[in-house]
């Protein structure tokens, strides 16, 4: 056994996040911005026996099998490509999962991208969308990172410029969860008319071209999974309320949940803050955006 590649795997964040409806397909649209921080997992991959797929994690938590989205995507490259060398991925894990952060789809783009790359496979970025989205919703975006308005299911991209100087405090709460469950949540509130049209959907429509403001964007920015994650978990109006009071000038949920981050335009402030909420046995995340070229 060898290693022959390593690599990282970075975060995200939903920039406000609404879900539109659901479709026939049964998946749901959505709108959103997403946005890479450096917040990562490590990659590591090893020459084994060909046609053996192992992953091997520092989480012991996350299972492994076939059900694993890193295992998923060297199947899936495997099965476009036809190519049979055998790999053992080494995960180790500083994104939480069940978060909201993306991390099981981070790693399987990242495990696209680097193994086409590696093996030498040639191919295109086409043909990596359209196994990325075979794997999940979110894993076309990590392809590439930085900062995208994210419609459909997840699959439709328009990068965007970002700017601002921006620092952010995450803390993960003590519950995970569940993305189907809180789809079918949401989806009650779309029947009910809880959810639509509102601010921030008119600023991302109105923003084709040039860079996203921050302020303009934190000013309006709403995840439509937050009030019924909070009403399951009240707790999560509790840490809501923590950031606020240590000084965020904004605060949302990513994803379906459960992490909340808290917005400042200042590291100092920012530190300050996060320094704080640890006090409280809390697990607090300082992150930045990241602007990655590829």
């Amino acid at each position: 056994m060898s290693l022959f590649a390593e690599t990282d795997a970075y975060a995200k964040l939903n920039l406000g996040l609404k879900v539109l409806g659901r479709r026939p397909d049964g998946y749901h649209d959505i709108l959103s911005v997403f946005q890479t921080v450096d917040l990562r997992d490590r990659l590591a991959f090893e020459e084994i026996s060909a046609g053996q797929t192992e992953v091997v994690c520092s989480d012991p938590a996350l299972p492994v099998g076939p059900e694993n989205l890193v295992y998923r995507a060297v199947e899936a490259l495997r099965g476009a490509t036809g190519f049979d060398r055998g790999v053992r991925v080494s995960l180790t894990k500083e994104i939480p999962i069940g978060a909201g952060l993306g991390g099981g789809s981070a790693d399987a783009a990242a495990v696209l991208r680097t193994l086409n790359r590696a093996w030498g496979l040639g191919a295109s970025d086409g043909s990596l969308r359209e196994m990325a989205l075979g794997i999940g919703s979110d894993v076309p975006f990590f392809l590439r990172g930085g900062t995208a308005v994210v419609s459909g299911r997840g699959e439709v991209l328009r990068y965007v410029a970002w700017s601002s100087e921006v620092h952010y405090v995450l803390v993960q709460p003590p519950f995970q969860v569940s993305t189907g469950w809180a789809y079918r949540q949401v989806s009650g509130r779309i029947s009910l008319g809880l959810t639509g049209r509102s601010k921030y959907i008119n600023l991302i429509n109105s923003t084709m071209i040039g860079p996203l403001c921050a302020r303009d964007l934190f000013a309006c920015a709403e995840n439509d999974f937050e009030p019924v994650v909070a009403e399951a978990w009240p707790a999560l109006r509790d840490l809501r309320r923590a950031l606020e009071g240590a000084g965020a000038e904004a605060c949302c949920m990513t994803g379906s949940g459960s992490v909340l981050y808290g917005v400042f335009y200042d590291a100092a402030a920012a530190g300050r803050a996060a320094a704080a909420l640890r006090q409280g046995g809390r697990r607090v995340f300082l992150s930045r955006p990241l602007i990655v070229d590829r």
